[in-house]
């Protein structure tokens, strides 16, 4: 799993939230879904000439959203507030603001 992957930029995003590094996240996202599988999804997606690829699942106490461009987009929901965090999953940057 490299910086640049989905899958990657997804724990990064759910650790800057949650304000700890991501080695200790817990559960790790490997225990809700493959993070392989994901990456060549978004992949897959990516290199297509058609976009149909929607990926929702939820991690921790956050709704990720994972859908054409790729974009992924990491929601956590507290009673009538929401916050969220859109980045490209093809982006170079490293840096996640919210």
């Amino acid at each position: 799993m490299g910086a640049h992957d989905p899958s990657y930029q997804i724990i990064e995003m759910v650790a800057r939230k949650e304000g700890v590094s991501p080695s200790e996240l817990s559960p790790p996202l490997f225990s809700v879904v493959d993070p392989d599988a994901l990456d060549a999804l978004i992949q897959a997606d990516a290199d297509s000439t058609t976009s149909g690829v929607e990926i929702k699942f939820t991690y921790l106490d956050y709704v990720v959203q994972i859908r054409n461009g790729p974009t992924v987009s990491v929601s956590a929901h507290d009673g009538d507030a929401s916050i969220d965090t859109s980045e490209s999953v093809l982006d170079q940057r490293t840096n996640f603001e919210q």
